[in-house]
C-alpha cells in the first residue's frame, strides 16, 4: 500500500515555495509519492483572482515533470465545482483503494479548517499534515486540532500573490517560479496586465 500525500491548492501559479514544501513533506513524512491536486474554483476563493484553471494545471505539470516522487492529478476538474476538499478525498479513497492518503496543508489552513466542509470527517479519512508558514505558530494546544501531524518545513518568504504583484510590476520572477515555466508565466501576464 503505497502512502500518498494530497497537496491541494490553487497553484495561483505553482512556485518553488510548494516544491520545496511538498520534498520536505515527502521525504519527513515518508511519504511514497505527493500528489499535487489543482483546484479548478476553491470555494473559499474568489474566481477573479484565478488564473484560468486549466492554465494552472498546465503549468503545475510542466514545473513537476521529471520531479522525483511529485506528480500531479487532474481528478477535480472531473468533479462538481466548486471543488470540496471532502467530496474530493472521498473519490481519490474509491478512486485508487490500495493507496493510503493524507491531505498536506499549511498552518494557515488549519487555522481556518473548522470552516471546511466535513473537517472533521475529513480529518479522519485524511488525516492532516501541516507545514509551517510565516505568522501562523504551531498550536499550543496538544494534541494539535485534528489530530494535525506539524512540520516545520523551512519558511519561505514567497507566495502567489506576491508572485502575481511582481509580474504586475514588470519585474523578473525567475528566483521564484520553476525555470520550466517562468516564460510561460510571463507572457500570460504581459497579455493580461492592464
Amino acid at each position: 500500500m503505497a502512502r500518498i500525500g494530497l497537496y491541494f491548492g490553487s497553484f495561483n501559479p505553482i512556485h518553488n515555495g510548494h516544491i520545496q514544501v511538498a520534498q520536505y513533506i515527502k521525504e519527513n513524512g515518508a511519504f511514497d509519492e505527493i500528489w499535487f491536486v489543482p483546484s479548478p474554483l476553491n470555494p473559499l476563493k474568489s474566481e477573479e483572482t484565478l488564473i484560468p484553471a486549466e492554465t494552472r494545471l498546465k503549468w503545475v505539470q510542466a514545473a513537476l515533470e521529471g520531479v522525483r516522487a511529485l506528480s500531479v492529478s487532474d481528478l477535480e476538474f472531473h468533479l462538481p465545482i466548486p471543488s470540496y476538499t471532502y467530496q474530493s478525498a472521498q473519490a481519490f479513497v474509491q478512486k485508487y483503494p490500495d493507496h493510503e492518503f493524507a491531505l498536506i496543508m499549511g498552518a494557515d489552513n488549519l487555522y481556518s479548517f473548522h470552516r471546511w466542509q466535513h473537517a472533521e470527517e475529513l480529518s479522519q479519512l485524511t488525516p492532516l499534515h501541516v507545514y509551517a508558514r510565516p505568522g501562523y505558530p504551531k498550536p499550543e494546544q496538544t494534541p494539535l486540532p485534528y489530530q494535525a501531524t506539524w512540520y516545520d518545513a523551512p519558511l519561505l518568504d514567497i507566495s502567489a500573490s506576491q508572485i502575481r504583484e511582481t509580474l504586475w510590476n514588470d519585474d523578473s520572477i525567475s528566483a521564484w517560479v520553476p525555470s520550466p515555466i517562468v516564460s510561460e508565466v510571463t507572457a500570460f501576464f504581459e497579455k493580461v496586465r492592464p
